[in-house]
């Protein structure tokens, strides 16, 4: 395959609030990836297990070195040093002054890249404004897949510290893990056991292999329309309200931006997720679901208990229960223990103040539920539907925030959607959009909820038959949309995934 040929799809946020410049690299929405690079990978499903993991790591290679060869040195050296420790900590086994030694270099190893290439501007910009000093801020490009690669690796690296995980004797397998290519842009965080849980096809036989690569094929589908056929066509609305000077809008116009905006970044990455799981699935790799219909929470903590489950799950596991978690003597340690999280959640997400707000925010509104044990507490179904209101609101507002370009941009966005000045051209661009998007946005509004399967259940308790039936209409239906979208990309009208620059 001639890869140097093509030019490659430049991923850059809808806002580029960063300081870091996005490389290039080739999305699972393009075309590229659908019809050439994917079927040549698939393509390995006809070799022994064995022999298909050294071609599904060379493919993960190319991958990398296509959509960010400046770094590719930098990620096989990555590679290897991972790799090496974490057999020397396997080789002494149980623990010891060594093997901890040992895991702190290779943690260390891991975040010192990350550090410097995401967040090594904003420290210098931050240091100047606070000591004025004058530091020079350096142009960086940020590796791709560098913040998903680094959670990987030190999961490795502690999983196989504490023997949860016994690395196979061949690298290939640790080299694998970390560098998939379903895997490598914006995760989801797969843990080394489930990763290889079902690698080996043939070892669950003829038709177990088929309904994995099956659920995968479906699930890449369903991903890729939630992506083209939402996502990007929400876009255009929240992109055109939010690059708007505030006074010239109204809080109606504001108010669209940010509901358009929040149901955008759902089927953005909850639309790469699945993709990312079904072509995981497809050779038998599995990964645990990333999103859980989140906006149909009944509280913020419940909301992140759906939202971006795999990354919930690492800080859950590798911060929160280190640091004593929730079985802690005081509350004092308890909100430490939150605090450090958050803000870690924050941080991860991007070098800005914008994201550290965000993490505290949340911070704040968990251990609000949790010390006035909410929504529990509440007994009425019309205080739970009110509270459940209000946990909506909110997460809207975290979202103004998570999208602006720092923080007095989001509070003003925020305060002019509570006390808009109703500028009488804002409001009628409101109808327009609202006259030309509404059915995409009813529709992203119906699916964020668990309509779907609701229907399956429905039909099945009518009979086999009617859910055959209904299968066959959803399949059918599912087949029309996947063309429409391909049709979508074929004609240009793809944006970039918004998780790839975090």
């Amino acid at each position: 395959m001639a890869f140097h040929s093509v030019d490659w799809y430049v991923m850059v946020l809808v806002y580029n609030k960063f300081t870091i410049s996005e490389d290039k690299t080739m999305a699972m929405t393009d075309i590229i990836f659908i019809l050439i690079f994917l079927p040549t990978a698939l393509l390995t499903l006809l070799f022994k297990p064995y022999l298909q993991k050294y071609i599904l790591l060379f493919l993960s290679l190319v991958y990398y070195a296509c959509g960010s060869p400046e770094y590719f040195v930098l990620l096989l050296l990555l590679l290897i040093l991972n790799i090496v420790l974490i057999y020397v900590i396997q080789k002494n086994t149980g623990g010891g002054v060594f093997s901890l030694l040992v895991l702190i270099i290779g943690i260390l190893l891991n975040v010192g890249p990350l550090f410097y290439y995401k967040y090594y501007n904003f420290t210098v910009e931050s240091v100047n404004q606070v000591l004025g000093t004058c530091f020079t801020a350096r142009d960086l490009l940020l590796p791709m897949g560098i913040s998903f690669f680094s959670f990987k690796a030190i999961s490795l690296l502690i999983d196989v510290y504490k023997g949860k995980v016994i690395l196979d004797k061949n690298p290939i397998y640790g080299a694998l893990y970390l560098s998939f290519f379903g895997q490598i842009v914006s995760g989801p965080i797969c843990r080394y056991n489930d990763f290889y849980k079902n690698m080996n096809l043939k070892r669950g036989g003829v038709n177990s292999a088929w309904n994995l690569f099956t659920d995968g094929g479906y699930l890449f589908v369903k991903g890729f329309i939630k992506k083209v056929l939402l996502a990007n066509i929400l876009s255009q609305v929240s992109t055109e309200v939010f690059s708007m000077d505030l006074v010239e809008t109204s809080a109606p116009l504001l108010w669209l931006g940010s509901i358009c905006y929040s149901l955008q970044l759902f089927y953005d990455f909850s639309g790469y997720s699945d993709m990312a799981v079904g072509v995981g699935n497809m050779f038998g790799i599995s990964c645990p679901k990333n999103f859980d219909y989140p906006y149909i929470t009944k509280s913020v903590s419940e909301f992140w208990r759906r939202w971006h489950i795999t990354l919930g799950a690492w800080f859950r596991d590798y911060v929160y229960i280190p640091l004593g978690g929730s079985r802690v003597d005081s509350r004092i340690r308890l909100y430490f223990n939150l605090l450090v999280v958050w803000l870690l959640t924050g941080i991860w997400h991007g070098a800005n103040w914008t994201f550290i707000f965000w993490g505290f925010s949340y911070f704040t509104a968990i251990s609000f539920e949790k010390t006035f044990q909410l929504p529990s507490r509440l007994k009425q179904g019309w205080s739970r539907g009110i509270y459940r209101v209000l946990v909506l609101l909110f997460i809207n507002f975290q979202w103004v925030i998570f999208n602006s370009s720092d923080l007095h941009a989001g509070l003003s966005y925020i305060k002019h959607m509570l006390i808009g000045y109703g500028y009488e051209v804002a409001n009628v661009r409101t109808v327009v959009l609202l006259e030309e998007y509404g059915v995409i946005i009813l529709a992203a509004l119906v699916l964020a909820t668990p309509f779907i399967p609701y229907l399956r259940r429905f039909f099945e308790a009518k009979g086999s038959k009617a859910a055959r039936g209904a299968e066959c209409v959803m399949a059918a239906l599912t087949g029309i949309l996947f063309i429409l979208a391909l049709s979508s990309v074929i004609a240009g009208q793809n944006n970039p995934f918004m998780y790839g620059n975090f």
